[in-house]
């Protein structure tokens, strides 16, 4: 039975703007790391969707920013982008969120409880609030 819950992406930088919206789960128990998956999946999707639609590369909003090797794929030499994007793929993007949590570069909140590992299985409602926040690493001291 899948389930819509409600997603808030935050960030411990200085002029970050909180981003949230639902998204639909496949299953009510799942692990962390079929949560990144669900979630990366769907946002990749959702830009190559856009991109295939529209004249100009769309502003890609994700849990990870793309490899370098595809930014520069999708740019023009002067660096802006082209007006006609490449496609994405899913699974890279997925590997790159999975390095980050768990090199700590984001954590996952579900509900009030921080998780601790992939493997960790949650448990999830329509009431559920799942926050991704993104760590800053502070400059100097």
């Amino acid at each position: 039975m899948s389930t819509m819950i409600t997603i808030r992406d935050e960030s411990t930088g200085l002029g970050h703007e909180d981003r949230v919206f639902t998204i639909e789960m496949p299953s009510e128990s799942m692990t962390v790391r079929e949560l990144i998956r669900e979630r990366v999946y769907q946002e990749v999707d959702d830009y190559n969707l856009a991109a295939r639609q529209q004249a100009e590369s769309p502003r890609y909003y994700g849990l990870v920013e793309p490899e370098a090797c595809e930014q520069k794929l999708n740019a023009s030499p002067s660096g802006r982008p082209t007006k006609r994007p490449r496609q994405l793929d899913w699974k890279k993007q997925l590997q790159v969120a999975i390095d980050a949590y768990e090199h700590n570069r984001f954590l996952v909140l579900v509900g009030d409880e921080q998780t601790t590992s992939l493997e960790q299985t949650i448990e999830l409602t329509p009431s559920t609030e799942v926050v991704f926040l993104k760590l800053v690493m502070l400059v100097g001291g």
